[in-house]
């Protein structure tokens, strides 16, 4: 059955860590922009319209085909958050002035 995990990428790296752990390294992991909890109706709307097309695509592609796209997402970035309050996704990070220590 074709699955994805949606998370927000504050989460991203903990939802690699355990896919990996249990086995599943190509989990398509869909990151939704932190945070969802206090976010009005419709800022909650396009955030997931944003990842609606990234969703549908990783639900009926071929398993190998999104194995290959996300094994490895979110697997690098962690040290980079904490360190440099930086906001990331894969190996793209931008700052967040909220976050900079």
């Amino acid at each position: 059955m074709p699955t994805a995990l949606l998370c927000t990428d504050e989460f991203g790296p903990l939802a690699r860590a355990e896919s990996e752990v249990l086995g599943m390294p190509g989990l398509p992991l869909i990151a939704i922009p932190h945070p969802l909890a206090g976010n009005e109706h419709g800022l909650v709307t396009a955030k997931a319209a944003a990842i609606a097309g990234e969703v549908r695509d990783a639900l009926n592609a071929p398993v190998d085909e999104v194995t290959t796209r996300y094994r490895g997402r979110f697997t690098t970035l962690t040290e980079r958050r904490l360190s440099d309050g930086a906001v990331c996704v894969d190996e793209v990070c931008a700052l967040d002035p909220a976050m900079a220590r």
